[in-house]
């Protein structure tokens, strides 16, 4: 029986990884998993009811009637929840899902497993931004832990501010705790797994920035409508 242990995994990844590859039954996976979902459900509870990143709403106050801006609110504050909830399960299934196409000589169970890793990290950083973006009003694009502060300076075009934001130190760290599991848990190369996890990553973070902005035209164009 192994148990699941996240900071063994993040801190001895070789070691917790190669034990796993041994293991015959997880145990501790569907606990963590759901703590963390649990984390990220107040996280984005905690969001909507200091009106962090709800600037855009709160620009027409002026122009709606208040029960229609707390409605507005409410709605937000909803969505974000849901999106809490489906963005932790959307990531440890497309890494899943790909992975597998790449290694179908690890299981299934261990394959997911290993995706706990990073959905600890991801949601420690939300974690970590929240002063960042409730007490100080820092956008996600300009988040101290990631590259998007960096590409601004450089460029304001929407589409690469937002990509190159999704970068940032937790997403490396994981990426690094991915390549490792992926070598321990299979007997292919140190560059099979790298390509692996440098491919899945940069197309989940693609994928990512253009739903994001989407999410944003889609918006600018219903605030046009106000």
């Amino acid at each position: 029986m192994h148990h699941v242990r996240i900071v063994e995994g993040l801190t001895e990844p070789s070691a917790y990884f190669g034990k796993l590859k041994k293991a015959e039954a997880i145990k501790g996976f569907y606990a963590r998993f759901t703590a963390l979902i649990v984390l990220s459900v107040i996280l984005a509870a905690a969001s909507a009811y200091l009106g962090v990143h709800t600037e855009d709403i709160t620009a027409y106050l002026d122009l709606i009637k208040r029960e229609k801006f707390e409605f507005a609110k409410l709605l937000f504050g909803i969505g974000g929840i849901v999106a809490s909830i489906a963005a932790p399960l959307i990531m440890v299934l497309f890494f899943t899902f790909v992975f597998k196409v790449f290694y179908r000589d690890i299981e299934w169970d261990k394959l997911i497993t290993l995706q706990l890793f990073p959905l600890f990290l991801m949601t420690m950083e939300k974690l970590l931004n929240f002063p960042f973006f409730h007490l100080i009003g820092v956008q996600r694009d300009s988040s101290p832990f990631g590259f998007g502060v960096l590409i601004q300076l450089m460029t304001d075009q929407i589409f690469a501010v937002t990509l190159v934001s999704f970068i940032t130190v937790f997403l490396i760290w994981s990426a690094y705790v991915q390549i490792i599991g992926l070598k321990m848990l299979s007997d292919k190369s140190w560059k099979h797994a790298a390509g692996t996890v440098i491919f899945s990553n940069l197309l989940y973070i693609l994928l990512a920035a253009v739903f994001t902005v989407l999410v944003q035209d889609i918006g600018i164009s219903l605030q046009g409508d106000v």
